[in-house]
């Protein structure tokens, strides 16, 4: 269990053509007071990439009230991953490290119930992609909004309607672990974004599947993901689903 607090002031620039510049009247030096806790549990095998175990990790997030600072609103995020192994082979030679095969799932949510004002860049939730917000793969960052797909969307084209105050995300996958700095998978991705919490319906998730590869090196882990969005529509509203290739630096697992 982990208790934090924050402090947050904020500036933003006066870019008035960014998202973040359309702010600056809105937030002059905004600052944020923020109280969090948060429960992990984690028993995963073979890391960074596990072959068995399971993570569950719930936080929360109080701002404003009695803590001071000019937004209030509270927020809640989940994490449940779960691994199991199907086989290995390899494992006959002294000292040889065998190929390891795993099934695993992934269940992530998250809600914010009150206003964020002016922080809603980082505090409500984006979808889509690999480098920014929730990941999705087959889409593009922010493309995925609460009212639906959006062909226009991208890294650098985020509007206060790529927000929303909910998610709901999962991944199935089937990998193989060749060592412990090199993992090749099999996925499937399924996940929304919503205006309120109480809109959350699991029954209406945007699809991708696809295959992957990370390593670790010494910049750090890197991974490509090579993923089909099937629920991709174009800009008459058509179906049009296409492949998309995703890089991702950082934090893989």
């Amino acid at each position: 269990m982990f208790i934090s607090y924050g402090g947050e002031a904020v500036k933003y620039g006066n870019d008035e053509g960014s998202l973040l510049g359309s702010l600056r009247d809105e937030c002059d030096n905004c600052f944020r007071s923020t109280l969090g806790t948060t429960f992990t549990r984690d028993t995963r095998f073979g890391m960074p990439f596990a072959t068995a175990g399971s993570l569950q990790t719930i936080d929360g997030q109080f701002n404003g009230g009695p803590l001071g600072g000019k937004a209030q609103f509270q927020r809640y995020t989940t994490e449940l991953r779960s691994y199991a192994p199907l086989g290995q082979f390899g494992a006959g030679k002294i000292g040889a490290n065998p190929i390891e095969f795993v099934v695993g799932l992934t269940f992530r949510a998250g809600a914010v119930f009150g206003n964020t004002g002016p922080f809603f860049p980082f505090q409500e939730f984006a979808l889509g992609g690999t480098q920014q917000g929730e990941m999705l793969r087959g889409y593009d960052e922010f493309t995925i909004t609460p009212r639906g797909f959006v062909p226009s969307g991208s890294i650098n084209q985020a509007q206060r309607s790529s927000f929303g105050r909910s998610f709901l995300t999962t991944t199935a996958e089937v990998g193989m672990r060749v060592s412990q700095g090199f993992y090749v998978n099999a996925f499937y991705d399924a996940g929304n974004v919503w205006d309120h919490p109480r809109e959350i319906d699991p029954t209406r998730l945007f699809r991708g599947a696809g295959v992957g590869v990370a390593l670790i090196t010494p910049l750090g882990p890197l991974g490509l993901d090579w993923a089909y969005g099937f629920d991709r529509v174009n800009e008459q509203g058509r179906r049009d689903p296409k492949w998309k290739l995703h890089f991702k630096l950082g934090q893989l697992f």
